[in-house]
């Protein structure tokens, strides 16, 4: 007897809802076939008739056993699949596939985790900041295991009073910068001195913190007597914010800061120079109510008791459940103004002058107010003053998800300048958080939006996303520009032909593709010579190696005024030195500029941006795909003067200096400035647009543990997609959600094949728009109990289905 298992993909390997074919080839006496999963329950039983079967995988991951039985239900011979199911939306090469894969590779480029030894124990995490740690968990967590590591950390080393450090890292030869600034009771060296822990005095939202990455951990690993272990030190936690002198505010009973903006951890200029130092807070300081402390205590609260609830200990629950909602009722009447929560409310009155209305300040813990158990109708109105200030974007601005809008003109120093990082800074966060509340919320159509525009966002960057982008850009200035002929002093062709003559003198390497005549690099135009109107010759070269090449070249200028210079030029192995440009005035005066590699100029071979160049073009020849050249602009420092000539010199160690294009602007150098900001990790950032992508639009939820119940609320018809496949996992406790969505406009009916790791599915299914309800839903050919829910304007089908097989789910709608 032999029993083989055919699944569609290679080897003895499946995925949830594939179907895997059984053939059980003298099969004598074999009757049914059963198929239990990687938990060992049974999910599928069927019939074998004529040899065959059929079955649609589902339940847990890992060794499913396909069983032969005969008549009696006696074993006859069994065959193991391997299930596995990775996070993924196939769209089928459509858009948010895409984005997936990239908020995929920000997060984790540059290695998922990095390593502390601390206590006789090494613990790994995503950022060494805890902050940052556990917002990148948030999106993390369903491609990476190992994740209790990270939290241990902060739980282990926790303090006496509570209190939760900030980071760790490696510590500079003591003492220190940070032992200097630091008091004791922020700063602790471990490992031997040869680490160190920091608690950023100013910072008010650590301890929620803990609270919301333990609260992840359990929920993505399913360990519950870790959770249990874990749930002393976050009441802790939560008792020393709601108790310390630096935390607390007694006047509000609300958590309190200095004045940052929003979270983050620098004071304002004149309350830093209280203790001459921009993240220390003391008794000296003017503290007040940041909402995201607030907000983020409030949703805390309500972690910790939906736990203690898992824990089997409902009194104690019900205390932090009452603690959460009246810290809502709190905060709601210090800093709601019936559109946003105000940015900050100060315990006592302040006169400061930062060149802003801070009434009218949104801050960036409003989006994440969105989605921390804030009432519906604030939501709305969050959302609704976001989508008006899209209205009024600033130039170069790519969206309305700034840290704080409007910014401070002053006040915050150059660290910190206006329309930069946290100071009118447009963020990823806001973007993922924002767009999250917005599915939630009855805003379908706008969190898709925000997620093709993020999307573009990182094509626009090498299909990276940043987190921090500048919050407006400097329009380009008026300025007229005379491109310059070089053919006088052109001396050899950008092609180099089968007997190497060109430029390189190298068979078939070079410049062919180059455009030639008047072109645009960068909004300057150049003339770029074509070879067939100038004898052969289309650049200028420049080596002491002699052959084709010059030494030097002397392009005339007939007393031209220009307030810069810009050169189309590339280099060919030289030293760190390419060569020189000298401008001589008509007076006599001279001024050179030393075209240094990586900065004025760069290689011809992978030709890139500098701090002072732009590149200008590039693409492929016969011999390599990257060819091409910079475009660097020169400040004429005498602009008033005419100017003679510009010479141009070999560079002294060898290699080629190759010039293509000169042209002259009335107006200083200027470049497009960079779209990027700094000052934040990306995988931050790349984590909140996770979790509105799985969490929104695929509106993949876990509603228990490791989805053991599971939300599905697939949004797909918000952005018109008629087919997908959703898969969602937890690596480390292998609970997933599995979903084949199909919509059929023209029948009005939505196809849903649905397994998972769990045994509850509530659904909310989003139907099109101008759908008045659902008319019924099936279930494998059976009737299910269903509402027809309204959020805002939008329709959805609610009900639920229960067990551990694959589901065939029908909703029809008119």
């Amino acid at each position: 007897m032999q029993l083989t298992v055919l699944s569609e993909r290679p080897s003895a390997f499946a995925r949830p809802l594939d179907r895997v074919d059984v053939l059980g080839a003298d099969a004598e006496g074999a009757a049914e076939v059963r198929v239990l999963d990687g938990a060992h329950r049974e999910y599928a039983r069927m019939p074998l008739e004529r040899g065959e079967a059929a079955f649609t995988v589902a339940g847990a991951l890992g060794k499913h056993a396909v069983v032969l039985l005969d008549a009696d239900g006696e074993e006859l011979e069994r065959a193991l699949l391997n299930v596995e199911c990775p996070t993924e939306i196939d769209d089928g090469g459509g858009l948010f596939g895409e984005l997936l894969r990239i908020l995929d590779y920000t997060m984790n480029r540059r290695g998922a985790q990095e390593m502390a030894p601390v206590g006789g124990r090494t613990y790994s995490y995503f950022v060494r900041w805890l902050r940052d740690h556990v917002h990148v968990l948030k999106g993390n967590k369903y491609f990476h295991s190992g994740l209790k590591s990270g939290i241990d950390l902060y739980l282990d080393t926790q303090c006496e009073n509570g209190m939760v450090w900030d980071n760790v890292y490696p510590r500079e030869a003591p003492p220190n910068w940070w032992e200097h600034h630091l008091a004791p009771e922020f700063y602790r060296s471990i490992t031997d001195g040869r680490f160190e822990l920091k608690r950023i005095p100013v910072e008010a939202d650590v301890e929620y913190l803990l609270v919301e990455g333990i609260y992840y951990t359990w929920k993505a690993t399913g360990d519950a007597a870790w959770m249990k272990a874990a749930l002393p030190k976050a009441r802790k936690a939560i008792e020393y914010c709601t108790s310390d002198r630096y935390r607390w505010s007694e006047e509000f009973r609300l958590v309190k800061r200095g004045y940052t903006i929003d979270t983050w951890d620098f004071l304002v200029a004149e309350d830093a120079a209280i203790y001459g130092h921009a993240m220390v807070v003391g008794p000296k300081s003017r503290f007040g109510v940041m909402h995201g402390d607030n907000t983020g205590l409030m949703a805390a609260c309500r972690q910790v008791a939906e736990m203690l609830e898992a824990a089997g200990r409902p009194q104690e629950a019900e205390h932090y459940g009452a603690t959460g909602r009246a810290v809502k009722q709190r905060l709601d009447e210090a800093a709601w103004n019936g559109r946003f929560y105000r940015h900050r409310v100060p315990e006592q009155q302040e006169r400061r002058d930062l060149g802003v209305d801070e009434a009218e300040q949104l801050s960036l813990s409003n989006s994440y107010a969105l989605n921390r158990g804030i009432d519906h109708e604030q939501c709305v109105a969050i959302i609704r003053e976001y989508a008006r200030i899209r209205e009024e974007l600033p130039h170069g601005s790519p969206g309305e998800w700034y840290a704080i809008y409007p910014w401070f003109e002053r006040g915050f120093g150059r660290h910190c300048a206006p329309g930069e990082y946290m100071n009118g800074g447009v963020l990823s966060i806001v973007a993922g958080e924002l767009a999250h509340g917005a599915f939630e919320h009855g805003f379908e159509d706008y969190g898709a939006d925000i997620l093709r525009r993020v999307l573009e966002l990182a094509r626009s960057q090498d299909d990276y996303l940043p987190c921090s982008f500048k919050g407006f850009l400097p329009p380009e200035p008026e300025r007229t520009f005379t491109p310059v002929d070089l053919s006088g002093a052109a001396n050899v062709d950008i092609r180099c032909d089968a007997e190497g003559r060109g430029w390189t003198a190298e068979p078939e390497n070079d410049l062919r593709n180059l455009p030639t005549g008047r072109q645009t690099f960068c909004g300057v135009p150049c003339d770029v010579m074509d070879p067939a109107r100038n004898d052969g010759r289309a650049c200028v070269a420049l080596s002491v190696q002699g052959g084709p090449y010059a030494e030097s070249a002397t392009v005339g200028l007939d007393g031209a005024r220009a307030g810069s210079l810009y050169f189309l030029h590339a280099a060919s192995q030289t030293g760190e030195v390419a060569g020189r440009y000298t401008v001589r005035y008509a007076d006599g005066g001279r001024e050179s500029v030393y075209l240094r590699m990586g900065k004025e100029i760069t290689g011809w071979w992978e030709p890139r941006s500098t701090r002072l160049a732009r590149l200008a073009w590039h693409g492929p020849n016969p011999v390599f795909e990257n060819v091409g050249a910079v475009l660097y602009g020169w400040q004429n420092p005498r602009p008033d003067r005419p100017i003679e000539a510009v010479e141009m010199h070999a560079p002294q160690t060898g290699g080629i200096l190759l010039v293509l294009g000169l042209t002259l602007s009335d107006a200083g150098v200027w470049f497009e400035p960079s779209r990027v900001s700094y000052g934040i990790p990306d995988n931050w950032g790349a984590a909140a647009v996770v979790y509105a992508l799985i969490e929104g639009l695929a509106g993949v939820v876990d509603r228990g543990v490791a989805f053991d119940t599971a939300g599905v609320a697939p949004r797909w018809a918000a952005v018109g997609q008629e087919a997908v496949a959703v898969s969602v996992t937890y690596p480390e406790s292998g609970g997933y959600v599995a979903y084949r969505y199909g919509h059929e406009a023209a029948r009005g009916r939505i196809r849903l094949d649905l397994a998972g790791s769990g045994e509850r599915f509530v659904c909310h299914v989003l139907l099109p728009e101008g759908a008045g309800g659902a008319t019924s839903v099936t279930c494998d050919g059976e009737e299910v109990a269903f509402e027809n829910a309204q959020v805002e304007g939008s329709r959805y089908a609610d009900f639920e289905l229960t067990g551990v097989a694959a589901r065939e789910v029908t909703v029809r709608y008119a």
